[in-house]
């Protein structure tokens, strides 16, 4: 009892510092202003610091968000939550720099053994898009009482929200070979547009225009994980994984505001419309060689091209024609090394887990550009996970460092560092009795 009680304060605690760290406004990346936001991938802390691989990787301490068949694998009740801090600088063609800090919750997962290494049930939620951004216009009109002379003003467009993810399944294992599963879907969330105009006049009062979208809707994801073993050396693993996200049709109520003080609105419009979110296809490899190397690669692929929606967002206005949204392909890949392998008694840094990886992200969006690839994102990503004094639990500590985009053809270049703490939790919930 006293340990199931300690993944409930756990939940309690780190669930609320990674809440306030993202509700912070903090601003991040101009790019998250494209479509539902900047796409956001965490399956596990794990996959996370090996360039995001997690379709094959099966563990016994991390069960992947992304592929449901790798659930089955489960022998501990496992808890994970993720928090994440990223520093970002912006850099344009004229040299001008902005530097921004922002913090967001990575995940938090709860995952039962059912049947202990064989059928697994999970519940996870999940960042699924991310809008954060502001930009700045300044600029000036005459003035028409005194034509001679100009007022001048700025504009401050402010986005922020984006959509999460809500996700429940089973993984099932059919044989040493073969593990099957799959999950209901819950995407949900509110994108707000702000735009403000002040004026260098104080006679002149500032406008408000705020453009809020909730979005609601349900899909599902299909997966399946192929393993082998003995096919280089005695004791090694081989792992080929795949899952299949359905389209998600979400409903959707938009509300604009018009005014000099958005609490005092002069005029408010309320519209209900659709948004279709493309289907993803991900495939991944995993390689065992031993207790102590870990190898593993993905490729995420997501239409966005075919991205309907009865709302205009960044890059996309059905009114006008315009979409900018072009399809998304990811890769990734990376290594785990455990020096000490599977023995416990050795010292406790050579029973630490180092990680290292990277990944190629080409943009969802063409941002004014007819080459997606110019804005996409070359990242270095790697951390250590440590043992805790629980044997069953680890903390993971993990870095990602990259660049995103171009100072050319009028677009803008971010440099970034994040940094993530991830505590992975475990223990026997469902343990039979011995009568004697």
């Amino acid at each position: 009892m006293r340990l199931r009680s300690s993944f409930f304060v756990l939940l309690l605690l780190l669930g609320t510092a990674a809440a306030s760290a993202q509700s912070s406004r903090n601003y991040g990346t101009i790019y998250s202003r494209y479509g539902l936001g900047e796409r956001t991938s965490f399956s596990s802390s794990q996959s996370a610091m090996m360039g995001g691989a997690s379709m094959g990787l099966r563990s016994a301490t991390y069960a992947g968000i992304d592929n449901p068949a790798l659930w089955s694998d489960q022998a501990l009740t496992q808890l994970t939550i993720s928090a994440h801090v990223q520093g970002l600088r912006a850099e344009d063609a004229s040299g001008e720099r902005s530097e921004l800090t922002s913090g967001s919750l990575g995940a938090i997962q709860l995952s039962l053994p059912l049947v202990s290494n064989r059928l697994g049930l999970t519940l996870a939620f999940r960042p699924y898009t991310r809008v954060n951004y502001l930009a700045v216009r300044d600029g000036s009109v005459q003035d028409p009482e005194i034509p001679a002379d100009s007022i001048a003003y700025r504009l401050n467009f402010e986005g922020n929200g984006g959509l999460q993810q809500a996700r429940l399944g089973i993984g099932y294992r059919l044989g040493s070979a073969l593990a099957v599963g799959a999950s209901v879907d819950a995407l949900f969330g509110t994108i707000e547009y702000l735009q403000r105009t002040e004026f260098e006049s104080t006679a002149i009062t500032e406008t408000r225009t705020r453009r809020s979208t909730s979005l609601r809707g349900v899909s599902g994801t299909f997966g399946a994980v192929v393993s082998a073993t003995g096919l280089l050396a005695e004791d090694d693993a081989f792992s080929l994984g795949a899952a299949l996200t359905l389209p998600t049709r979400l409903s959707g109520e938009r509300m604009q505001t018009l005014g000099f003080s958005l609490d005092q609105d002069t005029l408010r419009s309320e519209v209900s419309g659709h948004v279709t979110v493309p289907l993803q296809v991900a495939a991944g490899v995993s390689y065992l060689p031993n207790s102590r190397w870990a190898l593993a690669a993905d490729v995420r692929y997501e239409p966005w091209a075919d991205f309907e929606s009865d709302f205009a967002f960044g890059g996309h206005d059905p009114g006008t024609g315009l979409n900018q949204m072009r399809d998304r392909l990811r890769v990734g890949g990376g290594f785990q090394v455990i020096p000490a392998g599977t023995d416990r008694l050795a010292p406790y840094f050579a029973r630490a887990a180092y990680r290292l990886g990277g990944y190629y992200d080409r943009a969802h969006f063409e941002a004014g550009t007819t080459d997606p690839a110019a804005i996409s994102t070359l990242a270095l990503t790697g951390g250590i996970s440590l043992p805790a004094l629980i044997p069953t639990a680890r903390f993971d500590l993990g870095f990602e460092v990259g660049t995103r985009g171009t100072t050319e053809r009028g677009l803008v270049r971010d440099l970034f560092i994040k940094g993530s703490a991830t505590i992975n939790f475990g223990e026997r919930w469902f343990r039979r009795r011995q009568l004697g």
